[in-house]
């Protein structure tokens, strides 16, 4: 096989990895979609981003080791609320020359960047009291992970969990979006746009615990934790950080 003839069969492996990319991506887009009017009591509508490019040629992988078949951890955080933008979409996260339905929001950035809300430790306690029903969000979880399993035969489950000493404020049990989509080297941005506590409601699943077996109550002065944990088959992923609300 000619050199010219080996560099067009990589491109198109490559266009074809891109390509798939593209489709879980707006078929994940379509499982919120359509699952929010099921779920309209739940508080959690988790947004999943894929970040346009990567950083290594998984079609083509060089001679030597090779990165293990797992998930790995890459950034969370706790940020501003986003905007909506014309088209009533989070401005946030976004990332210029991507496929996402937000990708406008970032065109005037340079390829490789992303734009996120800003991060602090300190948030206001009066803003993220969802201790009424109807309360607004005060906030947006996320975290970015890379899959490397290439594993698309087992689901792709998420769970964030809030805490305060022993007290849960959120937890959105395990949500399971279904066989996972992406290929290995696909970077991805999970989001939810959230505040914390009971939303006037009692009992198990109440308020930000709907979706777990957990009772929430309402958040009070001081520091909280926040653990996402994402797993693909037999890998599994958890981040914690810590914020303070007064």
């Amino acid at each position: 096989m000619t050199p010219e003839r080996i560099m067009s069969t990589r491109n198109i492996f490559r266009a074809a990895a891109r390509l798939l990319q593209v489709f879980a991506f707006m078929a994940i887009v379509a499982f919120f979609v359509c699952g929010q009017h099921a779920l309209a009591q739940n508080p959690h509508h988790l947004q999943i981003r894929v970040m346009p490019g990567v950083q290594a040629d998984k079609v083509n992988p060089p001679k030597g080791p090779t990165e293990r078949k797992v998930l790995e951890q890459l950034a969370s955080g706790f940020g501003v609320l986003p905007p909506l933008d014309t088209n009533g979409l989070d401005e946030w996260p976004c990332f210029p020359g991507s496929s996402n339905p937000n990708a406008a929001d970032c065109s005037s950035i340079a390829p490789g960047g992303a734009v996120i809300g800003q991060v602090s430790y300190t948030q206001s306690l009066a803003d993220c009291d969802a201790s009424a029903a109807g309360a607004a969000n005060c906030g947006q979880i996320f975290w970015f992970y890379e899959d490397d399993t290439g594993d698309n035969t087992d689901d792709l489950v998420f769970s964030i969990v809030v805490k305060q000493g022993k007290n849960y404020i959120l937890d959105s049990g395990p949500i399971d979006v279904g066989l996972n989509p992406f290929a290995a080297g696909t970077n991805i941005v999970v989001s939810d746009d959230t505040a914390f506590g009971t939303q006037g409601q009692t009992g198990p699943g109440n308020g930000f615990c709907a979706g777990s077996t957990e009772t929430c109550v309402n958040p009070v002065k001081g520091v909280a934790t926040v653990t996402v944990t994402t797993t693909v088959g037999i890998s599994t992923i958890t981040s914690k950080f810590n914020m303070f609300l007064e």
